[in-house]
Protein backbone atom coordinates (compact mmCIF):
# COMPACT_ATOMS: atom_id res chain seq x y z
CA UNK A 1 0.00 0.00 0.00
CA UNK A 2 1.37 3.54 -1.03
CA UNK A 3 -0.18 7.49 0.24
CA UNK A 4 -0.87 9.61 -2.16
CA UNK A 5 -0.35 12.71 1.09
CA UNK A 6 2.39 11.21 2.97
CA UNK A 7 2.41 14.84 4.53
CA UNK A 8 -1.02 14.63 6.06
CA UNK A 9 -0.51 10.98 7.84
CA UNK A 10 2.81 12.31 9.50
CA UNK A 11 1.46 15.34 10.56
CA UNK A 12 -1.41 13.15 12.11
CA UNK A 13 1.57 10.64 13.12
CA UNK A 14 3.26 13.49 14.86
CA UNK A 15 0.47 14.81 16.22
CA UNK A 16 -0.77 11.87 17.95
CA UNK A 17 2.73 10.69 19.40
CA UNK A 18 2.49 14.97 21.21
CA UNK A 19 -0.80 14.05 22.78
CA UNK A 20 0.32 10.97 23.84
CA UNK A 21 3.80 12.49 24.75
CA UNK A 22 1.82 15.23 26.59
CA UNK A 23 -0.61 13.30 28.74
CA UNK A 24 2.02 11.38 29.91
CA UNK A 25 4.21 13.48 30.83
CA UNK A 26 2.62 16.74 32.07
CA UNK A 27 1.89 16.38 36.14
CA UNK A 28 -1.78 16.25 36.81
CA UNK A 29 -3.24 18.41 39.38
CA UNK A 30 -3.12 17.13 42.97
CA UNK A 31 -6.59 16.60 44.67
CA UNK A 32 -6.10 19.49 47.53
CA UNK A 33 -9.69 18.36 49.44
CA UNK A 34 -9.66 16.37 52.45
CA UNK A 35 -11.06 12.96 51.39
CA UNK A 36 -13.45 10.86 54.06
CA UNK A 37 -11.51 7.98 55.08
CA UNK A 38 -12.76 4.81 54.74
CA UNK A 39 -12.84 2.02 57.69
CA UNK A 40 -10.99 -1.75 56.58
CA UNK A 41 -9.99 -0.58 53.15
CA UNK A 42 -8.68 -3.58 52.39
CA UNK A 43 -11.47 -6.07 53.33
CA UNK A 44 -13.66 -4.16 50.48
CA UNK A 45 -10.88 -4.51 47.94
CA UNK A 46 -10.54 -8.04 48.25
CA UNK A 47 -14.26 -8.92 48.14
CA UNK A 48 -14.39 -10.96 44.70
CA UNK A 49 -16.86 -8.60 43.61
CA UNK A 50 -14.58 -5.64 43.84
CA UNK A 51 -12.13 -7.35 42.14
CA UNK A 52 -14.12 -8.77 38.74
CA UNK A 53 -15.56 -4.45 38.66
CA UNK A 54 -11.52 -3.54 38.92
CA UNK A 55 -10.95 -6.17 35.79
CA UNK A 56 -14.01 -5.05 34.19
CA UNK A 57 -12.77 -1.28 34.48
CA UNK A 58 -9.23 -1.79 33.67
CA UNK A 59 -10.25 -4.14 30.33
CA UNK A 60 -12.96 -1.67 29.27
CA UNK A 61 -10.07 1.23 29.54
CA UNK A 62 -7.91 -0.78 27.71
CA UNK A 63 -10.26 -1.52 24.58
CA UNK A 64 -11.74 1.94 24.78
CA UNK A 65 -7.81 3.25 23.97
CA UNK A 66 -7.29 0.75 21.32
CA UNK A 67 -10.38 1.39 19.64
CA UNK A 68 -9.99 4.84 19.92
CA UNK A 69 -6.38 4.20 18.52
CA UNK A 70 -7.42 2.08 15.41
CA UNK A 71 -10.09 4.34 14.68
CA UNK A 72 -7.72 7.77 14.20
CA UNK A 73 -5.81 5.44 12.33
CA UNK A 74 -8.28 4.23 10.02
CA UNK A 75 -9.27 7.80 9.73
CA UNK A 76 -5.54 8.78 9.22
CA UNK A 77 -5.48 6.30 6.35
CA UNK A 78 -8.26 7.42 4.64
CA UNK A 79 -7.79 11.20 4.58
CA UNK A 80 -4.37 10.91 3.66
CA UNK A 81 -5.86 8.91 0.11
CA UNK A 82 -4.09 5.31 0.16
CA UNK A 83 -2.89 3.75 -3.50
CA UNK A 84 -1.72 0.70 -4.20
CA UNK A 85 -3.72 -1.57 -2.37
CA UNK A 86 -4.37 -5.43 -4.18
CA UNK A 87 -7.83 -4.69 -4.13
CA UNK A 88 -7.40 -1.17 -5.78
CA UNK A 89 -5.53 -3.06 -8.67
CA UNK A 90 -8.26 -5.48 -9.02
CA UNK A 91 -10.49 -2.95 -9.34
CA UNK A 92 -8.90 -0.72 -11.59
CA UNK A 93 -8.14 -3.77 -14.16
CA UNK A 94 -11.93 -4.65 -14.12
CA UNK A 95 -12.10 -0.56 -15.22
CA UNK A 96 -9.80 -0.52 -17.58
CA UNK A 97 -8.79 -4.15 -18.73
CA UNK A 98 -5.70 -4.63 -20.53
CA UNK A 99 -5.44 -6.23 -24.59
CA UNK A 100 -2.13 -8.14 -25.30
CA UNK A 101 -1.02 -8.31 -29.24
CA UNK A 102 1.88 -10.71 -29.04
CA UNK A 103 4.11 -9.74 -32.36
CA UNK A 104 6.21 -12.46 -33.98
CA UNK A 105 9.16 -11.04 -36.47
CA UNK A 106 10.86 -14.11 -37.46
CA UNK A 107 10.01 -17.61 -38.35
CA UNK A 108 7.40 -20.06 -36.52
CA UNK A 109 10.39 -22.66 -36.24
CA UNK A 110 12.82 -21.16 -34.74
CA UNK A 111 13.62 -22.27 -30.78
CA UNK A 112 13.12 -18.64 -29.51
CA UNK A 113 9.38 -18.10 -31.10
CA UNK A 114 8.53 -21.61 -28.90
CA UNK A 115 9.92 -20.11 -25.88
CA UNK A 116 7.87 -16.76 -26.39
CA UNK A 117 4.53 -18.76 -27.19
CA UNK A 118 5.07 -21.23 -24.76
CA UNK A 119 5.59 -18.48 -22.12
CA UNK A 120 2.26 -16.98 -22.79
CA UNK A 121 0.38 -20.53 -23.27
CA UNK A 122 1.57 -21.01 -19.87
CA UNK A 123 0.91 -17.13 -18.55
CA UNK A 124 -2.61 -16.97 -20.11
CA UNK A 125 -4.68 -19.28 -17.32
CA UNK A 126 -3.83 -16.34 -14.70
CA UNK A 127 -5.45 -13.68 -16.74
CA UNK A 128 -8.41 -11.97 -15.30
CA UNK A 129 -9.84 -9.43 -17.77
CA UNK A 130 -6.92 -9.49 -19.79
CA UNK A 131 -7.46 -9.96 -24.01
CA UNK A 132 -4.49 -11.90 -25.79
CA UNK A 133 -3.55 -12.09 -29.75
CA UNK A 134 -1.18 -13.26 -32.39
CA UNK A 135 0.48 -11.80 -34.90
CA UNK A 136 2.90 -13.01 -37.57
CA UNK A 137 4.49 -10.76 -40.59
CA UNK A 138 1.72 -11.89 -42.72
CA UNK A 139 -1.20 -13.68 -40.84
CA UNK A 140 -3.23 -12.54 -37.84
CA UNK A 141 -2.65 -15.56 -36.46
CA UNK A 142 -5.01 -15.13 -32.96
CA UNK A 143 -6.86 -12.39 -33.04
CA UNK A 144 -8.06 -10.65 -29.69
CA UNK A 145 -9.90 -12.93 -27.47
CA UNK A 146 -10.32 -13.68 -23.58
CA UNK A 147 -10.97 -17.88 -24.57
CA UNK A 148 -7.74 -18.57 -22.37
CA UNK A 149 -7.90 -22.31 -23.07
CA UNK A 150 -8.11 -21.38 -27.46
CA UNK A 151 -5.37 -19.12 -26.99
CA UNK A 152 -3.02 -21.43 -24.67
CA UNK A 153 -4.03 -24.50 -27.44
CA UNK A 154 -2.92 -22.23 -30.06
CA UNK A 155 0.36 -20.79 -28.44
CA UNK A 156 1.23 -24.60 -27.69
CA UNK A 157 0.50 -25.78 -31.09
CA UNK A 158 2.71 -23.26 -32.30
CA UNK A 159 5.72 -23.90 -30.01
CA UNK A 160 5.38 -27.09 -31.03
CA UNK A 161 6.63 -27.03 -34.61
CA UNK A 162 10.23 -25.64 -33.65
CA UNK A 163 10.79 -29.51 -32.17
CA UNK A 164 9.35 -30.61 -35.26
CA UNK A 165 11.66 -28.67 -37.27
CA UNK A 166 14.35 -29.34 -34.93
CA UNK A 167 13.97 -33.71 -35.91
CA UNK A 168 13.82 -32.67 -38.90
CA UNK A 169 17.16 -30.50 -39.11
CA UNK A 170 18.92 -33.26 -37.69
CA UNK A 171 17.89 -35.86 -40.28
CA UNK A 172 15.39 -37.38 -38.21
CA UNK A 173 12.34 -38.50 -40.25
CA UNK A 174 8.96 -37.38 -39.64
CA UNK A 175 6.30 -39.69 -39.52
CA UNK A 176 3.40 -38.73 -42.15
CA UNK A 177 1.12 -36.83 -39.33
CA UNK A 178 3.87 -34.91 -37.90
CA UNK A 179 5.14 -34.13 -41.26
CA UNK A 180 1.38 -32.86 -42.12
CA UNK A 181 1.40 -31.09 -38.78
CA UNK A 182 4.68 -29.40 -39.52
CA UNK A 183 3.48 -28.51 -43.05
CA UNK A 184 0.17 -26.82 -42.10
CA UNK A 185 1.39 -24.84 -38.91
CA UNK A 186 3.70 -23.04 -40.94
CA UNK A 187 1.14 -21.88 -43.76
CA UNK A 188 -1.27 -21.26 -40.64
CA UNK A 189 1.21 -19.00 -38.94
CA UNK A 190 2.34 -17.01 -42.11
CA UNK A 191 2.51 -16.71 -45.50
CA UNK A 192 5.79 -16.25 -48.19
CA UNK A 193 5.04 -13.15 -49.78
CA UNK A 194 7.58 -11.48 -52.17
CA UNK A 195 7.00 -7.92 -53.93
CA UNK A 196 9.36 -6.32 -56.34
CA UNK A 197 8.91 -2.32 -55.26
CA UNK A 198 8.39 -3.02 -51.79
CA UNK A 199 10.57 -4.56 -48.74
CA UNK A 200 9.44 -5.44 -45.61
CA UNK A 201 10.60 -3.65 -42.40
CA UNK A 202 10.09 -4.00 -38.94
CA UNK A 203 7.81 -1.12 -38.63
CA UNK A 204 6.02 -2.43 -41.44
CA UNK A 205 5.10 -5.35 -39.15
CA UNK A 206 5.06 -3.31 -35.73
CA UNK A 207 1.87 -1.31 -37.58
CA UNK A 208 0.14 -5.12 -39.15
CA UNK A 209 -0.27 -5.87 -34.87
CA UNK A 210 -1.12 -2.70 -34.26
CA UNK A 211 -4.22 -2.53 -36.47
CA UNK A 212 -5.13 -5.82 -34.33
CA UNK A 213 -6.51 -4.08 -31.64
CA UNK A 214 -10.25 -3.15 -32.03
CA UNK A 215 -10.99 1.05 -33.07
CA UNK A 216 -6.95 0.87 -33.17
CA UNK A 217 -7.17 4.48 -34.64
CA UNK A 218 -8.61 6.09 -31.91
CA UNK A 219 -7.68 6.10 -27.85
CA UNK A 220 -9.74 2.97 -25.63
CA UNK A 221 -10.17 2.96 -21.91
CA UNK A 222 -8.80 -0.56 -22.47
CA UNK A 223 -4.80 -0.41 -22.48
CA UNK A 224 -2.76 -1.83 -25.07
CA UNK A 225 0.75 -3.47 -25.00
CA UNK A 226 2.24 -5.02 -27.88
CA UNK A 227 5.00 -7.11 -27.57
CA UNK A 228 7.54 -7.68 -30.41
CA UNK A 229 10.26 -10.51 -30.53
CA UNK A 230 12.33 -10.96 -33.86
CA UNK A 231 14.65 -9.42 -35.91
CA UNK A 232 15.59 -5.60 -35.95
CA UNK A 233 15.86 -5.28 -39.80
CA UNK A 234 15.04 -7.76 -42.90
CA UNK A 235 17.01 -7.76 -45.67
CA UNK A 236 20.20 -6.52 -46.53
CA UNK A 237 21.28 -3.24 -46.16
CA UNK A 238 22.43 -2.86 -50.26
CA UNK A 239 18.63 -3.31 -51.03
CA UNK A 240 16.69 0.01 -51.97
CA UNK A 241 13.28 -0.65 -52.14
CA UNK A 242 11.03 1.45 -49.84
CA UNK A 243 9.05 0.35 -47.30
CA UNK A 244 5.34 1.43 -45.92
CA UNK A 245 6.28 2.92 -42.60
CA UNK A 246 9.18 4.86 -40.80
CA UNK A 247 9.92 5.04 -37.49
CA UNK A 248 8.07 8.25 -37.44
CA UNK A 249 5.07 6.87 -38.08
CA UNK A 250 4.99 3.95 -35.86
CA UNK A 251 5.84 6.14 -33.02
CA UNK A 252 2.40 8.35 -34.45
CA UNK A 253 0.31 5.36 -34.09
CA UNK A 254 1.08 4.34 -31.04
CA UNK A 255 0.65 7.75 -29.69
CA UNK A 256 -2.80 7.92 -31.46
CA UNK A 257 -4.10 4.67 -29.87
CA UNK A 258 -2.60 4.77 -26.75
CA UNK A 259 -0.33 1.39 -27.65
CA UNK A 260 2.81 0.18 -25.15
CA UNK A 261 5.43 -0.96 -27.74
CA UNK A 262 7.83 -3.35 -26.03
CA UNK A 263 10.63 -4.82 -28.49
CA UNK A 264 12.93 -7.73 -27.69
CA UNK A 265 15.07 -8.13 -31.00
CA UNK A 266 17.56 -10.70 -31.42
CA UNK A 267 21.30 -10.43 -31.07
CA UNK A 268 22.32 -13.51 -33.35
CA UNK A 269 21.05 -12.21 -36.58
CA UNK A 270 23.57 -11.08 -39.08
CA UNK A 271 21.78 -8.71 -40.40
CA UNK A 272 21.00 -6.78 -36.98
CA UNK A 273 22.59 -3.26 -36.67
CA UNK A 274 23.30 -1.25 -33.78
CA UNK A 275 21.08 1.52 -35.51
CA UNK A 276 18.64 -0.81 -36.40
CA UNK A 277 18.36 -2.04 -32.62
CA UNK A 278 18.62 1.81 -31.27
CA UNK A 279 15.23 3.05 -33.98
CA UNK A 280 13.43 -0.07 -32.14
CA UNK A 281 14.66 1.39 -28.66
CA UNK A 282 13.38 4.81 -29.85
CA UNK A 283 9.75 3.28 -30.61
CA UNK A 284 9.63 1.52 -27.38
CA UNK A 285 10.53 4.59 -24.88
CA UNK A 286 8.38 6.95 -26.94
CA UNK A 287 5.50 4.42 -26.37
CA UNK A 288 6.39 3.94 -22.36
CA UNK A 289 7.80 0.29 -23.04
CA UNK A 290 10.67 -1.51 -22.57
CA UNK A 291 13.27 -2.46 -25.60
CA UNK A 292 16.04 -5.27 -25.13
CA UNK A 293 18.39 -7.35 -26.82
CA UNK A 294 18.41 -11.35 -26.46
CA UNK A 295 21.28 -13.72 -27.73
CA UNK A 296 19.56 -17.27 -27.45
CA UNK A 297 23.22 -18.86 -28.12
CA UNK A 298 23.50 -21.57 -26.09
CA UNK A 299 20.20 -21.73 -24.55
CA UNK A 300 17.16 -21.66 -26.57
CA UNK A 301 18.67 -24.55 -28.71
CA UNK A 302 19.01 -26.72 -25.47
CA UNK A 303 15.17 -27.39 -25.48
CA UNK A 304 13.73 -26.29 -28.53
CA UNK A 305 9.82 -26.60 -27.29
CA UNK A 306 10.96 -24.68 -23.64
CA UNK A 307 11.64 -20.88 -22.37
CA UNK A 308 14.77 -19.79 -21.59
CA UNK A 309 15.29 -18.35 -17.90
CA UNK A 310 16.38 -14.94 -20.11
CA UNK A 311 13.68 -14.82 -22.58
CA UNK A 312 11.22 -15.56 -19.52
CA UNK A 313 12.63 -12.57 -17.52
CA UNK A 314 12.95 -10.30 -20.10
CA UNK A 315 9.08 -10.80 -21.06
CA UNK A 316 8.31 -10.99 -16.76
CA UNK A 317 9.84 -7.04 -16.73
CA UNK A 318 7.43 -6.51 -19.53
CA UNK A 319 4.60 -7.67 -17.84
CA UNK A 320 5.48 -5.70 -14.25
CA UNK A 321 5.56 -2.74 -15.93
CA UNK A 322 1.85 -2.68 -17.48
CA UNK A 323 0.83 0.20 -19.89
CA UNK A 324 -1.40 3.13 -18.64
CA UNK A 325 -4.64 4.34 -19.52
CA UNK A 326 -4.80 6.64 -22.40
CA UNK A 327 -8.39 8.50 -22.81
CA UNK A 328 -9.24 9.95 -26.08
CA UNK A 329 -9.16 13.48 -24.37
CA UNK A 330 -5.36 12.41 -23.62
CA UNK A 331 -5.52 12.03 -19.99
CA UNK A 332 -2.92 9.23 -18.26
CA UNK A 333 -4.31 7.46 -15.34
CA UNK A 334 -2.43 4.69 -13.79
CA UNK A 335 -2.58 2.15 -10.80
CA UNK A 336 -1.05 5.71 -8.45
CA UNK A 337 -3.75 8.07 -9.85
CA UNK A 338 -6.66 5.22 -8.57
CA UNK A 339 -7.55 6.07 -5.64
CA UNK A 340 -9.72 3.32 -3.34
CA UNK A 341 -10.31 4.39 0.25
CA UNK A 342 -12.47 1.50 0.40
CA UNK A 343 -10.25 -0.98 2.72
CA UNK A 344 -9.35 1.77 5.61
CA UNK A 345 -12.63 3.78 4.90
CA UNK A 346 -14.63 0.01 6.15
CA UNK A 347 -11.55 -0.13 9.28
CA UNK A 348 -13.64 3.02 10.10
CA UNK A 349 -16.96 2.65 10.44
CA UNK A 350 -16.26 -0.82 12.22
CA UNK A 351 -13.89 0.93 15.32
CA UNK A 352 -16.67 3.34 15.35
CA UNK A 353 -19.14 1.07 15.92
CA UNK A 354 -17.12 -1.38 17.95
CA UNK A 355 -16.59 2.15 19.93
CA UNK A 356 -19.82 2.79 20.21
CA UNK A 357 -21.63 -0.36 21.24
CA UNK A 358 -18.80 -0.78 23.92
CA UNK A 359 -19.87 2.72 25.35
CA UNK A 360 -23.19 1.92 25.27
CA UNK A 361 -22.19 -1.69 27.24
CA UNK A 362 -20.52 0.29 30.06
CA UNK A 363 -22.93 3.16 30.83
CA UNK A 364 -25.79 0.05 31.27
Amino acid sequence: MDLRWWAVFIVGAVALGAAVALATMVPMDRITRVLRPLAHVDRLTGMPEYARIARIQFWSMLITLILLLALFGTALLTTSRPIGLSSASRNFEAVHPEDIMLCVGQPVTDPTTAGFLNYFAQHVHTFDTQRIGLTSPSLRVVPLTRDDDYAAAQFSRFAGLASLQHDLDTDKKLAGPQADELRAGINDFSRTVTYDDYVRSVQDILALCMTGFPSFDDKSTRRRSLIYLGHSRFGSPEDTRAALFSDQQVKDMAAAAGIQVNVITRADINNSTPEANDALTAVASASGGRASVYNPAGTAGDSPSGTDPTLAGLLDKIRDNPPNVVLPSGTIITRRSWDYPNVPLIGSLLMAGLLFLSLAVLRR
